[in-house]
């Protein structure tokens, strides 16, 4: 297995990109009807029809709620796209909300919230304590949880997961990801990661090697020079670190990467989850509402930049350490098109999970979780469901 370079890819993609919803018997007899007069007077039909069409339609909440994973980024854009660019950034939330568009206005949903990254507490915590409609959680993070909050994952975001493991190539020769244990460097990551569980029963790192210190910004890489493994999205960080941030000898360096699925944890990222009790209470509502949110990914992977470039200004509202650009922005979407990370499913629609896959996944994270003590649920089944991606369009 090759570890990948990318400033060669990342250059190409941008350029490819460049070119690229009952009477009594004591009541009164009735009065003869003029039918003549009747048939004369104007009928609304329009607004007969529209009025029980309405309310049978009005299934979803008039607000959702939806908690990502991280700060706004390319890997969330279909999401923001139900919003669209015109929507209301909160620094003191760190939110962004705003009216859905029309066109995935649908079941009486008016309005949405998009809620960043919450620090005190994962986003299996934040559905359980009813603080948001949706969370982004991996589906290997459903599995870890499924023992203790009753998840239920219903749709997809990327269909590839771009997290990664990255290093100075300078540094280390790195020709299969089991030389990553052989060099005894840390890998840096945040507490709680299900693939670093994964390198270390792999044998691609070792427990010692655990550094779960990370908080996502760039300090310890530029203070150590990159001496050591750091986690990050391959649509992302690369990136920044081989054209923003001086962090070897003065100046950006090129880094090099396996992405998860390199590892052989096919993952998927940020999958759309509710509490099944939730999931219940709407379902009449996500019949409708799962496929509209899925024609926004689709809206978005093939007109990203109205998007892409409002992102970078939510970010500069919400006025954090993170940011984007619009060339990161370009190449991002570039290597989400030519590494697959945004095909459709096998079904053929942008939105379903497969099964096969979540179980390979569950097979290998069964046993880990095991030897921690951690109880999750007996299988996949009724932690993950397709039946809202059955009418959801596809690429």
């Amino acid at each position: 297995m090759k570890a990948t370079t990318t400033r060669a890819i990342a250059l190409a993609t941008v350029a490819a990109i460049a070119i690229t919803a009952c009477g009594s018997d004591d009541e009164p007899a009735a009065e003869p009807v003029d039918t003549e007069a009747a048939a004369d007077e104007p009928v609304d039909t329009e607004a007969a029809a529209d009025e029980p069409a309405d309310e049978a339609a009005a299934v979803c909440p008039s607000n959702l709620v939806i908690q990502t994973d991280w700060f706004p980024e390319l890997e969330h854009g279909g999401t923001y796209q139900l919003i669209g660019p015109g929507g209301t950034a909160s620094k003191d939330t760190v939110s962004y909300s705003g009216p859905v568009q029309p066109q995935y206005a649908v079941g009486g949903l008016e309005t949405i919230e998009i809620r960043t990254v919450n620090f005190d507490k994962s986003n299996a915590s934040v559905l359980a304590d009813g603080d948001a409609d949706m969370a982004y959680i991996t589906s290997s993070d459903i599995i870890k949880d499924s023992g203790a909050i009753p998840l239920v994952g219903i749709a997809k975001t990327l269909d590839q997961d771009p997290q990664m493991v990255m290093w100075d190539p300078t540094l280390h020769d790195i020709q299969s990801p089991e030389d990553i244990a052989a060099t005894g460097a840390q890998v840096l990551h945040f507490p709680g990661t299900s693939y670093i569980d994964y390198m270390i029963s792999a044998g691609q790192m070792t427990a010692e090697q655990s550094n779960p210190s990370y908080d996502g910004s760039d300090g310890a890489w530029v203070a150590d020079g990159g001496t050591f493994f750091q986690q990050g999205f391959a649509t992302n960080e690369i990136y920044k670190y081989e054209n923003d941030i001086a962090w070897k000898d003065g100046a950006p360096a090129d880094v090099s990467f396996y992405t998860v699925g390199e590892l052989g944890f096919e993952n998927y990222p940020a999958v759309i989850t509710m509490l099944q009790s939730r999931a219940e209470e709407l379902d009449e509502c996500l019949q409708v509402l799962v496929p509209a949110m899925q024609q926004a990914w689709i809206d978005f992977l093939a007109d990203p930049k109205p998007v892409t470039d409002r992102l970078i200004t939510i970010n500069e509202e919400h006025d954090g350490f993170w940011a984007l650009s619009e060339g990161l922005n370009e190449a991002g979407m570039g290597l989400i098109e030519s590494e697959g990370y945004a095909l459709n499913s096998a079904d053929g629609t942008y939105c379903s999970l497969d099964e096969d896959r979540l179980q390979t996944l569950y097979d290998i994270l069964a046993p880990i979780y095991a030897d921690q003590g951690t109880e999750i649920a007996d299988g996949i089944d009724g932690i993950f469901t397709d039946k809202y991606c059955a009418d959801a369009p596809g690429r």
